[in-house]
């Protein structure tokens, strides 16, 4: 990238795998895959596109049940998906509401951003993903999708961002798709 916190070119990319268990002695034993990528695009008038995507896969072995709830996956909020409510995209429980998680997760996010002053952007982004209850599920054809609408405050020690987002496609068990403003502090690495 041209610039590590407000690129405006350039491409970010990791995978990773984890593993706990087994012969390290852990009390839970699973391991899992994740795939991070983020691709920005020089426009006009230093307008920028970015295109952003996140896959993951976490399963059990060696006779646990299944995958802890604090290490199945999640999205929903102001990081991932903008347009719900905090970990609600994926599955829920349907007695308590609850989110179950999941243990396959897929994500992108397309954002246009536009400098209009120093220190202050406007943003337009359409988010799509879900999270599935069991790994390697990837049912493309099963998906949650939003859009919104956002502010880039871009103070050296604190930069802000302010998102209010509709949710345009729901599936699954989520049962509340009222709009949502997001408040985050910092930049995106």
């Amino acid at each position: 990238r041209d610039k590590p916190f407000i690129p405006t070119k350039g491409t970010r990319f990791s995978i990773g795998t984890f593993f706990a268990g087994g012969p390290l002695g852990f009390d839970t034993h699973d391991y899992g895959f994740e795939y991070n990528s983020a691709t920005f695009f020089p426009l006009w008038y230093n307008h920028v596109l970015s295109i952003k995507g996140w896959a993951e896969v976490v399963e059990e072995y060696d006779g646990d049940d299944d995958v802890h709830l604090f290490d199945r996956l999640f999205l929903g909020g102001a990081q991932t998906m903008r347009g719900f409510k905090y970990r609600n995209v994926g599955p829920i429980d349907s007695a308590t509401g609850e989110p179950l998680g999941g243990k396959t997760g897929a994500m992108a996010q397309f954002e246009y951003t536009i400098p209009l002053v120093s220190m202050f952007r406007v943003a337009g982004f359409y988010d799509i993903g879900n999270v599935w209850p069991d790994a390697y599920q990837f049912d493309l054809g099963y998906f949650c999708t939003d859009i919104g609408l956002g502010v880039r405050l871009d103070f050296p020690a604190f930069p802000i961002r302010i998102d209010y987002a509709w949710p345009l496609k729901v599936t699954g068990d989520i049962y509340r798709t009222d709009p949502r403003f997001n408040f985050t502090m910092g930049f995106d690495f």
